[in-house]
């Protein structure tokens, strides 16, 4: 019995670490749909330094959230996350363009190269959540993560 008890502790210690892990990459996620959103809808009046923050920015997102995508295994990782990848190394390889609108338009691209990312990471997440396994109990009924 104090083996049961063990294991049924260890299971909700996990459900509650995956919980806090959940949150923190939530929030993450949130601050970099923040500078999608920025990005996307920015004016082409914004002055250099300013769109030069705003691409450090989205290099820095789509850095982390592309370490994201890739932890999904290659065969449950969604479409989306595939080509944002691919776009993503395509992107660090050329660097903004030469002209007028080279450094505007790179930013844009980052932004929805980001955007896919991010979509795929929950699009994942959803799906795994909703096949999430009970937490099994032997002689009990099962429990589910969310009342842990």
């Amino acid at each position: 019995m104090p083996e049961q008890s063990e294991h049924t502790r260890a299971a909700e210690d996990l459900v509650g670490f995956l919980q806090i892990a959940t949150t923190v990459e939530e929030r993450a996620e949130d601050a970099a749909l923040a500078t999608i959103r920025r990005a996307l809808t920015m004016q082409q009046s914004l002055d250099a330094l300013e769109l030069a923050r705003l691409t450090d920015d989205l290099l820095t997102h789509c850095a982390s959230l592309a370490v994201g995508v890739e932890t999904i295994p290659e065969h449950e990782r969604p479409t989306r996350g595939q080509g944002a990848l691919r776009d993503w190394a395509q992107l660090k390889a050329d660097g903004p363009g030469n002209g007028p609108l080279g450094t505007w338009s790179y930013t844009r691209q980052l932004a929805t190269v980001a955007r896919n990312m991010v979509t795929a990471i929950r699009d994942h997440r959803a799906a795994t959540e909703a096949r999430a396994p009970y937490v099994g109990r032997r002689e009990l009924p099962p429990l589910t993560p969310t009342a842990l």
